[in-house]
Parts: structure tokens; sequence; C-alpha cells
């Protein structure tokens, strides 16, 4: 069952991918603090952070202290406001499956607009940059559905990755077949896993839950969800969490302004800051915990948006998507404009691909996206008046964009990441999610969660 669904149609035309949890409601917990009097430092301000102080105060703890390294709430959630006229949100976009998440219920409760997302409604492009025939329409439906079926099904005996179990599904196959289902796995798993196949684990497709009711976006930008809320909090940002030391009476957080102790702390550090080692633990973490930081892997999924004087695409569809000579690159857009007035495109790249490019200039990874562009719509379309791009794999606090089931890693992994260090020291985040894992609503979850271990831990 698929917890994500974002890009995974953005070819149109296929099954719909997500399962239904519509029965499923969460609040903050109905948990009551053993020791209301304790201090609790939670590290970092992103929908894990949110969730287990919110659940904190509702079970009746007065002195919580969030710590954020960056100059902003949000983590992953980040809406950039550089367009004062379009607020573009530069990490999560949308609400995936609306039925029973509790994404639902924050932005309904801070007046946020949502808008729906049909990922039917979209065009698609061939190599040649014209549209697609019938004839190729239906070729493409019914390798969808193959491989749909491949995604979904047990992992095939032998297969270590994903990339292995469908390479032997469509062995044998003609070359433009093949090339063909290299675009449709692209777009249905590796731009919605963020990482490429021949490095996802077989069964990572079937790895979590999901909700029913569609995926919405937001017009006015994710972020004025959260943003409200963490004004009822005491939020120190611009601190850089550095070492994390676990004592007798309590825990001392270390940042490069200074030193904060209290008698418990949750981490909700992203997987890429802990693999990376960051934030060092004294004493060590354990063995199963470290062997699980280093076995789950860290996807990455950018975006470009495009600003222009006016739209030169079809306006009144969501979406496009290009079948190029390379699988992955450049293949997925949408049309913001849909949603909101400025015409603004906005092109996605996830797994080797969006990390090669981080390392491309400003103007090179344009140029290359507006390659594309012309091809599609013809060389004489407007150069864009603005732009924006994200480098989540640079960034020191993240890293990655949301973590991947690598091959050998499972269930288990992740539960084992959740675990704590002894009464002290919690760890919530979407990784730490087994249920909704590289979600905003696995990670807020997340942090429910560890708030009620917190407070049933004596």
């Amino acid at each position: 069952m698929n917890r994500r669904g974002h890009l995974s149609l953005l070819l149109g035309g296929l099954p719909t991918l997500g399962g239904s949890l519509a029965g499923c409601r969460f609040g903050t917990g109905s948990a009551r603090a053993a020791n209301p009097d304790e201090s609790i430092i939670i590290v970092g301000a992103g929908a894990a952070g949110l969730g287990a102080a919110e659940s904190l105060r509702e079970g009746g703890h007065r002195k919580i202290t969030i710590l954020e390294a960056r100059e902003r709430v949000g983590g992953r959630v980040w809406t950039s406001r550089a367009w004062g006229d379009a607020p573009m949100d530069m990490g999560a976009s949308w609400i995936h499956g609306t039925r029973g998440n509790p994404i639902t219920r924050l932005a309904r409760e801070a007046g946020v607009e949502t808008r729906a997302t049909d990922y039917d409604d979209m065009t698609l492009f061939g190599r040649d940059g014209a549209p697609l025939g019938e004839a190729e329409q239906r070729e493409l439906t019914r390798l969808g559905a193959k491989l749909y079926r491949v995604i979904n099904s047990r992992p095939r005996k032998g297969a270590k990755t994903l990339r292995d179990s469908v390479d032997a599904a469509f062995a044998g196959r003609p070359a433009r077949e093949r090339a063909l289902v290299d675009h449709l796995l692209s777009a249905m798993v590796e731009g919605d896993l963020a990482e490429d196949a021949d490095r996802l684990a077989p069964d990572a497709y079937l790895f979590g839950e999901s909700f029913g009711g569609g995926d919405v976006l937001f017009p006015g930008g994710y972020g004025a969800v959260f943003a409200p809320r963490f004004e009822k909090f005491d939020i120190l940002t611009g601190h850089v969490v550095k070492a994390i030391q676990l004592e007798a009476a309590g825990v001392t957080v270390v940042t490069d302004r200074g030193d904060f102790r209290a008698d418990r702390v949750v981490v909700t550090l992203p997987l890429g800051v802990l693999q990376r080692g960051s934030v060092r633990f004294d004493p060590a973490l354990p063995e199963a915990k470290r062997s699980a930081i280093a076995a789950l892997g860290m996807g990455c999924l950018n975006k470009l948006y495009l600003r222009f004087p006016e739209p030169f695409w079809q306006n009144d569809v969501q979406g496009f998507g290009y079948l190029g000579p390379e699988a992955g690159q450049w293949g997925a857009w949408l049309n913001m404009s849909y949603h909101i007035e400025p015409p603004i495109l906005v092109a996605f790249n996830s797994g080797s691909f969006a990390r090669e490019i981080e390392g491309w200039s400003d103007r090179a990874i344009v140029d290359d996206a507006m390659r594309v562009l012309r091809r599609i719509h013809g060389r004489k379309i407007p150069d864009p008046e603005g732009f924006q791009i994200t480098r989540w794999a640079s960034d020191p606090y993240a890293f990655g964009s949301y973590s991947t089931l690598r091959p050998g890693a499972g269930k288990a992994t992740a539960e084992a990441l959740a675990e704590p260090v002894g009464r002290r020291i919690f760890f919530a985040g979407e990784a730490t999610s087994s249920d909704y894992p590289s979600t905003v609503h696995g990670a807020y979850l997340s942090g429910l969660r560890e708030a009620g271990r917190v407070m049933s831990t004596a």
C-alpha cells in the first residue's frame, strides 16, 4: 500500500496507487504527564517537533524548549516568500491522502486553502516533443498496468533491488518497450520515492500505509499550516546542535550558542543528519540504533520553479510529462498557474540526477530545463523572468529530502531507529515511522508517539 502519490501519476492515465485508511483519526493524544515539572528539550522545529510539543503541552508539560538550527521553523516544510505574490513550497507540497490525515485537521484549523491535484489531468510529450498519439497512450497504459502489478507484488525470487524485479518482469521485451518502462518507473516509483530503483529494496513500494481521499496542495504555502502553531512555544532558532550528552540526572544538549540541560530530549533530526554524524552522542548510540541509521536510505527530490511573463503552455491542465531520451531527467512538470495567478512551472528531479545537478550552477540548471521546454513548446518561448532552485542533498540540516528503503532494510529497521535510548533520549521524525515514512503526516504522528512515550516513562 503506497503512502505517497504526488509524482506517481505525472505520466497520466495509469492505475491509482494508494490505499485507504478512511476510518483513522488522530488527535494529540490523551496521555497525562507523570511529572509535568520535568523539563523537555525538542531538537528540531519541523513536523515531528511540532507534534511532540503539542502533545506534551496537552499532557500537562509546561517546560518545553525547542532548539532549531535554521532561522525559521518548519524544517523540510519550507515556503519561500521570495516572490511576494506567489508563495512557493520548496520542500513538502502536498497532503498525501486527506481522509483521516492529521495534517488535514491542522490545515482546517489554520484556515489554509487547499486545492486537489488530478494526476490524470496531464499532457504527455514524446522524445521529439510532440504530444503522444492515442496508440502510444494505449501502449503506455498497458505497460503501466503491468509495472503497477510488479511493484505492488511480493519481490521476485533472487531480486536484491526494485530494479531487479522490474528487469526480470520485462526481460526479452523490445528496446523501445523497455525505454517506456524506464520512463514509467521514473514517474511511478523513482519520482515518488526520491531514489533510483537500483538503490531501493525490492519491496520499497509496499513499505508503509496510506490515507484515502486524494492529494491536495497549498496555493498559499504549506508553511501557513505550521507557523501559527509554533508561536505557542519557546523556540530558539539559529541554534545548531553539536552534541547530546546522556547523564545520570538528565541530558545536556550542546549547541553552537551554549549548552542546555533538561530532564529529557526528543530528537527529531532528519535521517541524513544522523547519517553524517553532525551531532555527537555521548555515550555513543547503541549498535542497533547505529545499524538502523546506516541501513535506511535518504532520498533526494529537488524542484526548479520557473516564472514567465505569460503562459506559453496549455494552461487549463495541471501539468505535463516528457518522455525524453533520458528517463528521469526533466520528465515531470506541474503547472502552478492552474492554482495561482502568476505563470509558473515547477519541474521535479529525483535520485542520482537530482544529486548530480546540485553541483551545477543555477544558470546551467535553468538552461538545461529550458532546453526541454523549448523542445516541447517551441524555440521561441521566452526566457524565465525568475527562478527558484532547491538543493536538498547539500542542505546541512537535512542532507536529503526524505527517507527511503534500501536493500536489506524493512519495517524493523524503522522501528529500531525509533527506539528510545534509556529513559532520557527519544527519537521522532518521518524516518522513524514504520507506518507513514517519507511524509509530513508520518513525521507529525511520530512526534505524538514519542510524546506519549515520554509521558509514560517514569
